[in-house]
Order: C-alpha cells, then sequence, then structure tokens
C-alpha cells in the first residue's frame, strides 16, 4: 500500500509539472499544490517567457541548501524596479502553512499573463515593481510534500534545538508507527479520560461534560518514547519560528516561544532582511499563512508604539477593500483580536522601515460546510459560510465531497508503551488546507486584493501651476505635485522617525537663478514656509489622496525641469521655459 501510495504521489507530481504551451508561455495550472522542485520549475519557466518582465534571483539557501527564490516583476522599459514604488509578497515562513505559496505564485501568474491584455495591470507594471519570495521556510515546506507528516507538523526552520533540555537535539521526533506515510493521532481506551465518542457520528470525539462519563484519553501525534525518558515525542524536528525571528521588540524564548537565540538567527530571515535594506523603495508588504480568513496589522504587542492616526487611516481604508474583494474574511489587529507576539516580520516591516504591511491568513474553516439554506438557525441566515462547521459536519463534507480521503479512520494499533491504542484523524492536506478544487478562488481573490492594494501605492503626477512676473527680472514658480493613490509617498511612522530620507521637489535651469524656495501653505494669502539652505530643493511628502505644493522665486530665464523624487513613490517631472 505505501509503494502504491508513492507511486500515485510521483505520477501526480509528474503530471502536474509545468509545462511550455505553443505561445511560449507557462501551462500553470491552480488545482494543485506545488511542492518544492515545481516551484522553482514555475518560477524559471515564468522568468523565460517574460525575461522582459522579470528578474529571479536567490536571495541565499536554507540550513538545507535550498534556494530562496525571488521574482521581481516590472516593465523595465520605463524603469528599472528599484526606482518605482514597490509592492512585497512573501508566503510560508510556516512551512505547513503551503497555500501562501501558491497565492504568490498565482499573483506573479496574473501579472504576467494579463500584462497587455488588461490596461490596468498593464499600466500598473508600468508605474510599479513587485518583489515576490513564495517560499521562505522552503525546508518544511519542502518536508510536508515528502516526509511523513500532519497539518500542524513542519511549521518552524530545521535549526537544532534541545526542547527537553536532555543535552541531545531533536532526538525525539513523532513516528509513523502504521507505515501509512502519516502522522496522525493516537487515543487509548480510558474511563477516566476527559473525551468521549460523538453519538452522530464514531470518528469524532467531544470533551465530556463535568459529570459524564469518560471514554477516551488523547495520546497526541503518533510517536515513541526514542530517547528513553518517559516522554513521547518531546523533541522534534526545530523549533525556530521565522515569524518571532524578527527585529523589531523580539524577545527570548523565556517570553516568546520560537524567537530563537537572537534576531535573525537563521539564514532565511537573515537573507531577507538584507534584501529589504537594499530595496527601499517597498511601499508595503503581504506576508501570506494560513488560516483563518484575515488580513491582519500590527501591533504584535503592548511594547509595540501607538500608531500614527493617520496610519491608522490608510490601514483602515485598505483593509476594508479586502473585505470586500475576500468575502468572509476579517481585517483585524493582531494584538486586540487574536493574541500577543512579538518579533512578527509585518511589525519589522512597519516599524523599522515605515512600509506598510499585512498578514493574510488564507483558507476559512467554514469553507468547509455541509449545510443547506434549512440547515441553519431557524431557516433564516441564509449565509452559509456564516459559522465554523462543527465536527460532525467536517465529516459529512470529507465524506460527501472529498470521499473520505482527508481523514484515517481510527484502527488497533500494539504500542510498546501504552499497548492496545488506536491510531487516525485528519491528514497532512485536510484541516489547515483547502482541497484542491477550492484553491482558484481563494488564489484569485488573495491576488487581486494584492493587486489593487498595489495600484494604490502613491501615484504622483506633477504640475505648473503659475509662472507669474513679479518684475525686476523675478519669476514666482508654483508647482503642484498630486497623489492618486491610498496610501502617502511616506508614512506617518517613516517620517517621524526618519526612516528614510525626505522626498525632495526641485527646480532646476542653466540659465535660471534661484532665489529662495519652500512649501506653499496656502496661495491665496501668499503664505510659504521657506528652506534656509539649498533652496533649489524643498524636502517634503504628499498624503494620501493628497497633494503638495511648491513655490520659487527665480531670477533668469530659459528651460527648466522640476523634478518629484521620492524613494517610494519615484521620479516625476515636468519641464517648461521661462521667457
Amino acid at each position: 500500500m505505501k509503494t502504491l501510495s508513492l507511486f500515485l504521489m510521483a505520477v501526480f507530481l509528474i503530471c502536474s509539472l509545468p509545462s511550455v504551451g505553443f505561445s511560449g508561455q507557462p501551462n500553470l495550472t491552480w488545482d494543485h499544490y506545488y511542492d518544492q522542485d515545481m516551484v522553482t520549475d514555475a518560477l524559471k519557466q515564468m522568468h523565460k517567457a517574460w525575461p522582459h518582465l522579470t528578474e529571479l534571483e536567490s536571495l541565499g539557501q536554507s540550513l538545507e541548501g535550498r534556494e530562496i527564490w525571488c521574482l521581481t516583476i516590472t516593465n523595465e522599459k520605463t524603469g528599472k524596479a528599484e526606482t518605482k514604488p514597490a509592492m512585497y509578497v512573501d508566503g510560508a515562513v510556516h512551512g505547513n502553512e503551503i497555500q501562501a505559496t501558491e497565492v504568490c505564485l498565482y499573483t506573479a501568474w496574473t501579472l504576467l499573463t494579463k500584462h497587455g491584455q488588461w490596461d490596468r495591470i498593464t499600466e500598473l507594471l508600468d508605474q510599479a515593481s513587485f518583489y515576490i519570495i513564495p517560499t521562505i521556510n522552503v525546508d518544511s515546506r519542502a518536508r510536508y510534500f515528502t516526509d511523513p507528516g500532519n497539518y500542524n507538523i513542519g511549521r518552524t526552520a530545521r535549526v537544532p534545538h534541545d526542547d527537553d533540555r536532555d543535552g541531545l537535539q531533536d532526538e525525539d521526533a513523532p513516528n509513523d508507527l502504521d507505515g501509512d506515510g502519516r502522522i496522525l493521532h493516537m487515543r487509548i481506551a480510558d474511563p477516566h479520560g476527559q473525551w468521549k465518542t460523538h453519538a452522530g457520528d464514531p470518528r469524532v470525539m467531544v470533551r465530556i461534560k463535568p459529570g459524564e462519563q469518560g471514554q477516551w484519553t488523547r495520546l497526541g501525534h503518533e510517536g515513541l518514547d526514542d530517547d528513553g525518558d518517559g516522554q513521547v515525542n518531546e523533541d522534534g524536528p526545530g523549533y525556530l519560528d521565522m515569524n518571532r525571528n524578527w527585529g523589531f521588540e523580539w524577545q527570548p524564548p523565556s517570553v516568546q516561544n520560537g524567537s530563537g537565540d537572537f534576531p535573525f538567527s537563521t539564514s532565511n530571515t537573515r537573507s531577507l532582511a538584507e534584501f529589504i535594506l537594499s530595496r527601499p523603495n517597498i511601499a508595503f508588504g503581504f506576508a501570506f499563512h494560513n488560516y483563518g480568513g484575515m488580513f491582519l496589522r500590527g501591533p504584535g504587542s503592548k511594547l509595540s508604539p501607538p500608531m500614527p492616526p493617520k496610519d491608522l487611516k490608510v490601514f483602515d481604508y485598505l483593509g476594508r477593500e479586502g473585505e470586500r474583494t475576500v468575502p468572509g474574511y476579517r481585517y483585524l489587529v493582531s494584538m486586540n483580536d487574536l493574541y500577543t507576539t512579538y518579533g512578527d516580520f509585518d511589525e519589522f516591516l512597519y516599524q523599522i522601515f515605515g512600509s506598510y504591511a499585512y498578514v493574510g491568513e488564507l483558507y476559512m474553516s467554514a469553507q468547509a460546510a455541509y449545510r443547506g439554506y434549512r440547515d441553519e438557525t431557524n431557516g433564516k441566515d441564509g449565509n452559509l459560510w456564516s459559522r465554523r462547521p462543527r465536527l460532525v459536519e467536517r465529516q459529512q463534507f470529507n465524506d460527501h465531497l472529498m470521499m473520505g480521503e482527508m481523514f484515517t479512520d481510527w484502527h488497533a494499533f500494539d504500542h510498546p508503551t501504552y499497548g492496545a491504542i488506536e491510531i487516525g484523524g485528519w491528514r497532512e492536506f485536510s484541516v489547515r488546507t483547502s482541497p484542491g478544487w477550492m484553491l482558484p478562488d481563494m488564489l484569485h481573490r488573495n491576488a487581486m486584493f494584492v493587486i489593487w492594494t498595489a495600484s494604490q501605492m502613491p501615484r504622483i503626477e506633477v504640475e505648473i501651476t503659475e509662472i507669474k512676473d513679479l518684475g525686476g527680472g523675478l519669476r514666482r514658480v508654483r508647482v503642484r505635485a498630486v497623489n492618486s493613490g491610498a496610501i502617502p509617498t511616506l508614512s506617518s511612522r517613516a517620517r517621524s522617525k526618519k526612516l528614510v530620507r525626505d522626498d525632495l521637489f526641485t527646480l532646476e535651469g542653466e540659465e535660471v537663478n534661484i532665489i529662495s524656495g519652500g512649501i506653499l501653505v496656502d496661495r491665496y494669502f501668499d503664505e510659504v514656509e521657506a528652506v534656509e539652505h539649498r533652496s533649489w530643493r524643498v524636502p517634503t511628502f504628499v498624503p494620501a489622496f493628497g497633494t503638495r505644493e511648491v513655490q520659487w522665486i527665480v531670477e533668469g530665464s530659459g528651460k527648466i525641469l522640476v523634478q518629484y523624487d521620492g524613494v517610494r513613490c519615484g521620479v516625476s517631472e515636468v519641464r517648461s521655459v521661462l521667457d
């Protein structure tokens, strides 16, 4: 049976490998999951098919020697990627949260296949860049497809760690006791246990109520006492949570489990941090996880400083659009609506670099629904995705929509320590991951939210609003920068902490002498905040959906060039002539 399962998996992977169609474009399909080799192949195929729009590079290698790929996407005919506002997208910092990689791949595929077909995407790649890192935790995600596993195994980096403090590392991992290629769960009959069989489905266990007779004790994942210390599965592979290893509000493992010995203590997070540091044009970031159906923003803990009100408005505006784009997903605050965490990526990106960021938690358990209108309370709700499925209903979903393939029935096993036990439970492609046939809708909706958010990055147009002769050889030049995006050219966090340089409004002319310059506060009363030095350039920023006006007093004539130059909005310019 094991040999047959491996053969069928091999056939599936071979048949699912990306191929190239007659058009030269890769024929990627989105109703299945891509293992690490398939991810690499898909990225290389996309780069080969669209070399004028992409750059493929490795940001570094993991502990086990796998490449951490980044696909950069932009139209280089309109400027290099680093000269445009950029959207950062990554996935699978937790290795068992595998569909995050698919969202990244699908986002890239949509941008590339629709460039030249959809006007808005064509225009977007003219004006913006995308840095897409499909898989951060390449080791654990790769092993999710090859090793005996479980939907809750493989979250962390495979950095050896002595979990039980016995001087050994990773010596007592779960074991595939029945040889089916999976790590399921164990239970033992126990009249004093805290669990009983559900009356409606013998596969389901529920907690007993006070005074009820117990039937089962849960023993955790399949496993043995490999090191003979009287514990089972207490020291599995690794434990370094790469989403607790970033360099803002990092806390030691005594405070934050899995944080590592110090920030960036794994090559994966270190490589990504170095990449982000070299790309100050990143205006927004998405980090995809699973599951729960959420778009999360910071703060992650009370240690984080209060968020400036103007930045909060940006997050709220974008987050509410996310709720509409992906119905059922909620826009939430990590600390308030979930739990306290330290050393998170989204906080690192916002607090250290001043770039806005969301965590996207993919897939809602409510989607594993087997119910109709009349099954809802009083038959009046009508929203079939309004609640999580009960355990029996999840089994009905498994039976009727997956023919039972998501769950292994409980079966007897003679355990060397516990004696007569039963093994069974949900398989690896079940609770946290949707069936393949459910993927396309989820991928498209999340990718389109990413792409829409990218369209809201700062977009600056510059116009000369006035050239006025003041007499005596002097002229007044007034210029306006207009931001049509919902994201300012610099966040309030970036400006208040000077995390990146100010934007620069400049005026130049070979035969022009700049007398003074500054922000035009009130054009009607001629109120100007003049700069004290180098008045040909005015440090500033442009708010969301806003404008910024400047004024120069100049003498001379001839051609002039006015530029607006921002780290996160690129360069926009306008030319004129002073007669």
